[in-house]
């Protein structure tokens, strides 16, 4: 009788040890893919302001494009005018129009690294100056 309870133990045994380190085995691999999202998430965050700077300089008239930054993050925008106006000052001698157009810009951007998007959740205004005139004409 005492035989077939050593046997009967060990089997449950087995089975216990066999089903632990199968949870174990699945915890591990949840735990890696939150680690490897988490990852992700901090790449994407620490190039939220160079993507911020880079929209600055980026020829918004084009109204949307697709830029990679690094990293394998890609930057994907939206432009959409705001206002735009060339300044005028008033002086004794008459109007004078600024030599300068001034734009303002709503941008929409999101980032994509992987399978992770931060989906057009970002939104800045990028205020331009662009140059119309050479200073030679605008003093004569």
């Amino acid at each position: 009788m005492n035989r077939g309870f050593i046997l009967i133990e060990i089997l449950i045994a087995g089975l216990i040890l066999t089903s632990t380190v199968a949870a174990t085995m699945y915890l591990f691999r949840v735990g890696f893919q939150h680690l490897e999202r988490a990852n992700i998430s901090n790449v994407l965050s620490s190039k939220l302001p160079q993507s911020i700077n880079l929209l600055k300089g980026i020829d918004l008239e084009k109204k949307s494009g697709t830029e990679e930054i690094g990293n394998g993050v890609t930057l994907t925008w939206d432009a959409e005018l705001v206002s735009k106006a060339r300044p005028v000052l008033e002086t004794l001698e008459g109007s004078i129009s600024s030599p300068h157009e001034l734009t303002l810009y709503r941008v929409n951007f999101r980032l994509n690294h992987k399978s992770i998007t931060r989906g057009y959740e970002y939104e800045i205004e990028v205020f331009k100056s662009k140059r119309l005139v050479s200073p030679s004409e605008f003093l004569f």
